[in-house]
């Protein structure tokens, strides 16, 4: 499940709490899961998703092995990629009239593998730059 179902450009990174409510949390008392998608075009929440129970969740996005699910991962991975090169793509990606957003939302990012040291706490580290 991508965590860019859940941040947005305006909440980069305190939209957890309701990946918790509408997923973590039902899935961990093993009954489904439902949460809607947002849609960055839209900048709004669109269309609902259901997770059933009792398989592999794989948590995929930008602070998606912070501390406040730490305990309950089995398997952080973290890829290195530079700076410039994370910029390059999300620009080639959004057009370059993104390029504000990107900037405040690699200040988050910053911000926030700081005081959560994430980094340090990653299982695997791989190579992002192929």
């Amino acid at each position: 499940m991508p965590t860019d179902s859940f941040a947005s450009w305006d909440n980069t990174l305190n939209w957890w709490p309701r990946l918790e409510t509408e997923v973590l949390e039902p899935l961990g008392r093993d009954t489904h899961a439902r949460y809607r998608r947002y849609d960055w075009d839209l900048r709004a929440l669109a269309e609902w998703h259901e997770i059933v129970p009792g398989g592999v969740v794989i948590l995929e996005g930008v602070s998606s092995s912070r501390a406040a699910v730490r305990s309950r991962l089995s398997l952080a991975i973290w890829v290195d990629t530079s700076r410039a090169l994370r910029l390059t793509r999300g620009l080639e990606r959004d057009g370059a009239a993104a390029l504000p957003l990107w900037e405040q939302w690699m200040a988050d990012e910053d911000t926030h593998f700081t005081a959560d040291n994430t980094r340090a706490h990653a299982d695997l580290i791989i190579d992002g730059t192929t």
